[in-house]
């Protein structure tokens, strides 16, 4: 999968005199919640200009009235945009650089209505998206684990002549997903057959499983042994409640183990990679 990444915004500021009053630029933020905030940073030249109207973004103020430098300007916008939890900002000589807080896919900062020599551009794309694309994964997503790796790959893709990204083949996943991914899957085990056959469960319980089968021989063997030789019978059953204890012991102790190579229903919730 793709890296996720910030968006990191590049503002040159000018002198108080080269900005009219309410003038603003655009900025967009990815919130704590993966989606998209939208901000208008305008100027207030003179202390007590009226914020711009008809946006549907959030004002953030830059009181310009008691500065008059592109650098002084610029201290004052990144103070100001840097007191937002959805960014940080530092101001190099009336060039402001603005990085997202959180990772992710946002609208490209723009110059609003302010023009000029003033200048809005964006250094680095922020990558990431909340929601993935691809929307019925049973049909183009496979996954496998190769020791403590998990690897998912995909068909989808475009058809070009690159076995990399030729469609139906099978490649990794050029998307980044912001809050991970769920991965649902049943398992049947596999059928022991033979008596040199594995048993399809984890290792721990190998031993608690001839405890099992221990239990059923000896009460077998008591059941027989009832009606000629009912001290024997006794014995037989006891030792067959010791191995059936065991194995009831372990079903306790190992059950989160116990369900990693057998059937039902599994997931994998990977971390908050925020």
């Amino acid at each position: 999968m793709a890296v996720l990444a910030q968006e990191v915004t590049s503002v040159t500021c000018v002198a108080k005199a080269a900005i009219d009053a309410s003038e603003y630029f655009l900025l967009y933020g990815m919130g704590s919640d993966f989606e998209e905030n939208a901000y208008h940073v305008w100027f207030d030249k003179a202390g007590g200009d009226s914020e711009p109207s008809g946006l549907s973004s959030t004002g953030i103020e830059c009181d310009i009235s008691s500065v008059s430098t592109a650098t002084d300007v610029g201290g004052v916008v990144a103070t100001q945009v840097a007191a937002n939890a959805d960014f940080s900002a530092s101001n190099d000589s009336g060039t402001v650089t603005i990085t997202n807080a959180v990772r992710g896919t946002v609208t490209d900062a723009a110059d609003g209505n302010i023009g000029g020599s003033f200048a809005v551009s964006t250094t680095t794309q922020g990558t990431g998206t909340k929601n993935s694309n691809h929307k019925h994964p049973e049909d183009d997503m496979a996954w496998f684990i190769q020791d403590d790796h998990l690897a998912v790959i995909t068909t989808k893709g475009s058809d070009s002549t690159s076995i990399h990204s030729k469609l139906g083949d099978w490649k990794g996943i050029d998307e980044s997903v912001i809050e991970g991914f769920l991965i649902h899957y049943m398992a049947e085990p596999n059928a022991v057959s033979a008596i040199t056959d594995t048993p399809d469960i984890d290792n721990t319980l190998h031993s608690f499983l001839v405890d099992y089968v221990k239990c059923k021989l000896y009460m077998d063997r008591a059941g027989l042994l009832s009606l000629s030789d009912a001290n024997a019978s006794a014995v037989t059953m006891n030792l067959s409640s010791q191995h059936e204890r065991k194995w009831k012991e372990s079903l306790i102790k190992y059950g989160s183990k116990k369900r990693d190579k057998v059937g039902g229903p599994r997931r994998i919730m990977p971390p908050n990679i925020q």
